[in-house]
C-alpha cells in the first residue's frame, strides 16, 4: 500500500486495503496509517478526517500524533490551513491524543505557505505555551517563512527566543536570516549575521554568500563584496559562475575595471567556464564608459572561445555604436544578429533609430520604424515605447504611411491613451492621408471595448459616408460586443445592416446568440429587440 502511494497510484493502495478486509487479516496501527495516507493521496481529505476522529478503533488502531500529522499535512498541502488547525484543536480539546512539535510545526508551515503570517506566529506562540519545545529544525523553518514573508522584524524575535532558551542557530539559521536582510535591501545586517555566523565555526554556502554579495554589490560595496568571495575559497567552497557573475556586476558598476578583467581571468585557472552572461557585463560595462574599442575587443573575444552572442549582447554594442554615431558598425552587428537567427527587441530598434535621428538620417530612421511596426512590436508590451518614438519622429516632420498609423491608433488604446488616439485619427487628413477600412475598424473595435457605443456608431455612418464597405469580420466583432455589453437595440439596427449585403453571421455569433436568446440565456425576453428572422433562438433550450 505504501509503495502505491509513492509511485502515484493511491487507488491500488486503496484496492489493496480492501483485499486485506476481505481476505481477513487483522489490521494494526502500521495499516490503518497506511491507509490514511493512501487516501489523502487520493484527495479523499474527507473521509480520512471521519476515519481519524470516528473509525480508528474499527481497524483496531488508535489515533496517534503521526495519523494527525498524515492528515495535517494534506490539508496545509491544500491551502486548507484553517481546516487543519480545526482539526488540530479538537484534538488538542478532546485530550484522545499527545500531540507534539512536528504536529504542530506542519500547520504553522502551512500558514506561512498560505501568506497568513499572523496566523502562523500565534500558533507557533500558542505551541510554546502549551508547554511543546521546539527544536533547533521549528525554529529554523520559523525564521526561514519568515524571511521569506520579509517579516525581518519578526524573525529577529524568533532568533532571540531561540537563543534564549538554549537553542543554538545552525547552518540552515544563519543561512536564512542572510538571505533575509539581503534580499530586503539591509546589507549592514546580512554582513553583520554573516560575520556572527563565521565566528560560531560555522560555513555559509554559496547560496548565502551570493545573497549578501548582491546586496553588497548593489550597494556600492563590491570591495566587501570580494572578501566574502574569497572567504568562500579560504573556507573550502569553490564559487560557482554566479558567484562570479555578482562580484564582476559589483566590479563593473562601481567602475573597477582592473579588478573585473582580474576576477575574469581568474575564472578559467579556477575551471569556470565564462557564459554568454559573463561577456555581457563586460561589454556592458565597457560600453556605458563609451569605451566601444575594449568593449568590441571582449566582443570579439567571447566569439573566439566559441560563446554565441544573446539579443541582450547585440543590444548592448549596436545601442552604444548607435549612440556614439558609428552607425555603419551598428547595422552591420545588426545585420550579423538576423544572420544568426536572433530578432531584435524593442529596445534595439529604438537605439538604432534614435541614432539615425540623432545622426540626421530621417529617411533610415523611418525604414526601421516601418520594420518595427510590421513586425508586429507595437503590439507587445513596449507599446508606450513605440508610441513615443513615432511621436519624436512626427516632430520631425518624418511622414508615415496609413499602416502605420492605424498600428500606432491601436497601441495607443492598448495602453489607454484614448485622447492621443483620437487626435492621431483627426489628424489623418491634415497628413495627406485617406483612413481606409482598417483606420474605421480599429477606432470602432476599441470605442466599443471603452463603452463608448454612440461614439463607435458615430464611425460606423462616417464609415459609411466614405463609401468603404464594412468587411463581415467587422461586422460579426460589432455584434457580438453589442450583445456581450447588453445592448441589444443597438445590435439589431447592425442586424439590419447585415441584410441585403453579402455578409453572413459567423459561427461564434451564431453561438453567442444562441447562449443569450435560448430558453434559459441571458436576454431571451430582449429578443423582441432584433429583426424578425433572428427571433427564433427561443426554441432551443
Amino acid at each position: 500500500m505504501d509503495c502505491c502511494c509513492r509511485a502515484r497510484r493511491p487507488d491500488l493502495g486503496l484496492a489493496l486495503f480492501g483485499r486485506i478486509l476481505r481476505i481477513g487479516l487483522k489490521t494494526n496501527q502500521i495499516t490503518a496509517n497506511t491507509f490514511l495516507k493512501c487516501l489523502c493521496s487520493a484527495k479523499r481529505t474527507d473521509e480520512a478526517v471521519d476515519l481519524l476522529l470516528h473509525r480508528m478503533s474499527e481497524l483496531g488502531s488508535v489515533c496517534d500524533a503521526f495519523s494527525y500529522s498524515i492528515v495535517l499535512k494534506i490539508l496545509c498541502d491544500n491551502s486548507m490551513s484553517q481546516r487543519a488547525l480545526d482539526l488540530l484543536h479538537t484534538v488538542a480539546k478532546g485530550g484522545t491524543c499527545s500531540l507534539d512539535v512536528v504536529v504542530y510545526s506542519i500547520v504553522i508551515d502551512g500558514f506561512f505557505k498560505e501568506g497568513q503570517v499572523s496566523k502562523a506566529c500565534k500558533l507557533f506562540h500558542e505551541m510554546m505555551q502549551q508547554g511543546f519545545v521546539p527544536d533547533v529544525m521549528t525554529y529554523s523553518s520559523v525564521i526561514d517563512a519568515l524571511c521569506k514573508a520579509r517579516a525581518m522584524d519578526k524573525a529577529e524575535l524568533v532568533i532571540r527566543q531561540m537563543v534564549h532558551n538554549g537553542v543554538q542557530p545552525n547552518n540552515v539559521t544563519y543561512n536564512c536570516m542572510i538571505h533575509g536582510y539581503s534580499t530586503s535591501g539591509r546589507w549592514k545586517e546580512a554582513a553583520k549575521m554573516f560575520k556572527e555566523m563565521t565566528k560560531q565555526g560555522l560555513i555559509p554556502d554559496n547560496f548565502t554568500c551570493s545573497s549578501l554579495m548582491t546586496s553588497l554589490c548593489k550597494h556600492g560595496r563590491s570591495k566587501e563584496a570580494a572578501e566574502v568571495f574569497d572567504s568562500m575559497t579560504a573556507k573550502g567552497h569553490k564559487p560557482d559562475i554566479i558567484s562570479y557573475i555578482i562580484l564582476l556586476h559589483g566590479y563593473a558598476s562601481d567602475g573597477c575595471f582592473v579588478d573585473m578583467i582580474n576576477l575574469f581571468n581568474s575564472m578559467k585557472d579556477n575551471g569556470i567556464v565564462p557564459n554568454c552572461h559573463v561577456f555581457n557585463v563586460l561589454i556592458g560595462a565597457y560600453a556605458k564608459c563609451g569605451m566601444m574599442d575594449q568593449a568590441m575587443l571582449i566582443f570579439t573575444e567571447m566569439q573566439g572561445q566559441g560563446v554565441s552572442p544573446n539579443v541582450v549582447t547585440y543590444t548592448t554594442v549596436i545601442a552604444e555604436l548607435s549612440r556614439m554615431g558609428r552607425l555603419v558598425e551598428a547595422m552591420e552587428n545588426f545585420d550579423e544578429m538576423i544572420s544568426m537567427g536572433i530578432q531584435p527587441n524593442q529596445p534595439l530598434y529604438n537605439s538604432l533609430i534614435q541614432g539615425y535621428c540623432m545622426h540626421g538620417n530621417l529617411v533610415k530612421a523611418k525604414e526601421l520604424v516601418s520594420e518595427m511596426v510590421n513586425k508586429g512590436l507595437c503590439r507587445n508590451s513596449c507599446a508606450s515605447e513605440a508610441i513615443d518614438l513615432f511621436k519624436k519622429l512626427g516632430a520631425m516632420n518624418v511622414k508615415f504611411d496609413i499602416t502605420i498609423i492605424n498600428t500606432m491608433i491601436n497601441a495607443m488604446h492598448k495602453v489607454r491613451r484614448k485622447e492621443e488616439a483620437k487626435d492621431l485619427f483627426a489628424a489623418i487628413s491634415a497628413n495627406g492621408l485617406v483612413p481606409n477600412a482598417s483606420t474605421y475598424g480599429v477606432m470602432i473595435t476599441n470605442l466599443l471595448k471603452d463603452g463608448a457605443v454612440e461614439d463607435a456608431n458615430y464611425m460606423f455612418s462616417s464609415m459609411e459616408k466614405s463609401g468603404i464597405v464594412p468587411s463581415s469580420r467587422l461586422m460579426n466583432d460589432i455584434i457580438r460586443m453589442l450583445l456581450e455589453k447588453g445592448e441589444i437595440a443597438k445590435a439589431g439596427e447592425y442586424f439590419c445592416k447585415v441584410d441585403g449585403k453579402s455578409i453572413s453571421l459567423e459561427a461564434s455569433t451564431t453561438s453567442l446568440m444562441l447562449s443569450l436568446f435560448s430558453r434559459k440565456g441571458k436576454y431571451q425576453e430582449d429578443m423582441k429587440l432584433l429583426p424578425a428572422k433572428y427571433q427564433f433562438f427561443d426554441r432551443f433550450g
